[in-house]
């Protein structure tokens, strides 16, 4: 062990690559008991680079009780002294799933089980922004989202449900659009200070070669402050996306997963418009001597909402859980989450943290 801890070191003041592999357990709700499997892979595009971070590549694959599958990688890379970034989210799932309706009124309403919530949906999704820097902390650009889809084996009343049944079972997505971001983040995967706003807009139009019409908007505000010490940090997001248009059940907005609010069923609450916040207290233990620890804990709050639109956002559900972390690099953690909502829960594993 200390040989490795030695050998990345001298990798990571030299800017070469570093893999770090690391298989776990986890639980949800919706999936059951998985295993998950994953990697973050860290490097420099340019060792000469010193101003950008290193970019990374944490990935994940996991096998649940349930016959869930899934792929999850979020590429971030820095280029040309952090005036450009180029960014990939890709994700893969095949999974049953639950759809209790839409808006909270019909969720509320509808009893979950396999005659009459469930169904099958085999997804993926690639999330791609190009952004370049035309002030300090200022960045703009642009961002593709190819998407596919393939729901089937419904209950009848998903079958039968009146917004769902406007759309095929099978469908190619495609969106164009444009973001703006503030960011002064001291480290992007793991803030200790600084603050990111980012605005986006997205545009589904058959130009495209998307199979249907619709607009997606998202902004996103986060602000971190380390408190007495370096390694001890409050941090606290908002977050709103609003949908406009034709939106199949799999583009609608939720406010769920290992990302956003943990503890909540993936798809459960779903409507054209969900927002929520956080607040988090991530400390990391120190040692004998005074430095820190690779393991810490974290704690938080919050709580999201879904309405047909801004305004309709009147009714807010709570979110709370505590976490652990261990630091397999630098700065870039894995993490174990248990998350709790109104009437669900479950236990995360993640690479890198939520925000």
């Amino acid at each position: 062990m200390e040989r490795r801890d030695s050998l990345k070191s001298v990798a990571f003041v030299e800017g070469k690559p570093w893999l770090s592999p690391i298989i776990a357990p986890a639980y949800t709700a919706d999936a059951g008991f998985l295993v998950s499997g994953g990697m973050i892979y860290s490097f420099r595009v340019n060792r000469n680079d010193t101003i950008s971070q290193r970019s990374t590549l944490p990935a994940t694959i996991f096998y649940s009780s349930k016959g869930n599958f899934g792929i999850r990688t979020f590429l971030k890379t820095f280029w040309l002294e952090d005036k450009f970034r180029f960014n990939t989210n890709l994700t893969i799932r095949d999974k049953d799933n639950n759809y209790y309706g839409k808006g909270f009124d019909q969720i509320e309403s509808t009893y979950k089980s396999d005659t009459t919530t469930l169904y099958h949906e085999t997804t993926a999704s690639a999330d791609i922004d190009f952004i370049y820097q035309i002030r300090p902390s200022l960045f703009v650009g642009f961002k593709l989202k190819p998407s596919f889809a393939n729901t089937k084996n419904f209950a009848e009343p998903v079958e039968n449900d009146p917004y769902r049944s406007q759309f095929d079972d099978k469908y190619f997505l495609n969106g164009l659009g444009g973001q703006v971001a503030y960011d002064t983040r001291d480290v992007v995967v793991n803030a200790w200070s600084g603050i990111f706003l980012n605005f986006s807009a997205l545009f589904y139009d058959n130009i495209f070669g998307s199979k249907y019409d619709f607009q997606q908007y998202e902004f996103d505000t986060r602000y971190y402050k380390t408190l007495t010490r370096p390694g001890n940090v409050l941090a606290f997001r908002f977050y709103t996306r609003s949908t406009y248009g034709d939106v199949p059940i799999t583009e609608l907005s939720d406010f769920s997963g290992g990302k956003n609010l943990r503890g909540y069923l993936m798809g459960h609450y779903r409507d054209n418009t969900t927002a929520f916040a956080l607040s988090e207290w991530r400390y990391t233990f120190l040692k004998k001597n005074g430095k820190l620890s690779k393991s810490g804990m974290v704690a938080w709050v919050g709580g999201g909402s879904i309405g047909p639109d801004v305004v309709g956002l009147t009714k807010w559900l709570p979110n709370a859980g505590i976490g652990y972390r261990f630091e397999l690099q630098p700065r870039m953690n894995v993490c174990v989450d248990f998350g709790v909502g109104r009437d669900s829960q479950g236990v995360y594993f993640n690479f890198t943290e939520a925000f």
